[in-house]
């Protein structure tokens, strides 16, 4: 009957590791997905830090370099206004592109990889003053890897209870 009992622990066990063990993996694979995938795909426009998801940038200068991060020697494609963008990240994954002829006005800006894509309008000329404006360095650089971090914290807090509770428990069952 003990013996019964032990088997069906031990199986419970190795089946809760497993479930543990797969979530923590997991949670590994998407963290370094979001690190290594350059979530900057462009992150800077004229010198300025784009922010990622913005529908509208403003720069003043007419030949801004656009710069950003992707995968290593990936190819860079896309339009600005009537212009190609055509650029291969280097060794890093870092890439730039300057427009050959100069840019006035609003342009719509699609940059792209074979992975994902980037759109919005790029104007050249001042910021309106109705638009709130923050200091380069209270953002956050684009591809920051402090999200990254905080879910590869969470997922080993998570793994290490889990065991913990696991051991425990078996411990408990058995005696």
């Amino acid at each position: 009957m003990i013996t019964a009992r032990l088997s069906l622990n031990a199986k419970r066990l190795m089946l809760n590791a497993i479930l543990i063990l797969f979530f923590t993996l997991f949670t590994f694979l998407s963290s370094l997905r979001f690190a290594l995938a350059g979530s900057g795909l462009v992150s800077s426009i004229g010198g300025a830090t784009f922010i990622q998801g913005a529908k509208q940038f403003w720069v003043t200068s007419s030949k801004p370099t656009i710069a950003g991060v992707t995968t290593a020697s990936t190819q860079v494609s896309g339009t600005i206004g009537a212009q190609t963008l055509a650029a291969t990240a280097d060794a890093s994954g870092n890439w730039s592109w300057t427009p050959a002829a100069d840019l006035s006005g609003d342009n719509q800006v699609t940059v792209a990889t074979a992975t994902t894509s980037v759109s919005f309008t790029l104007t050249i000329g001042a910021l309106p003053e109705n638009i709130a404006t923050a200091a380069g360095s209270t953002l956050a650089p684009a591809g920051s890897i402090m999200p990254t971090l905080a879910i590869l914290t969470f997922g080993v807090l998570l793994t290490t209870f889990g065991l913990w509770g696991l051991k425990r428990n078996y411990i408990k069952s058995q005696s």
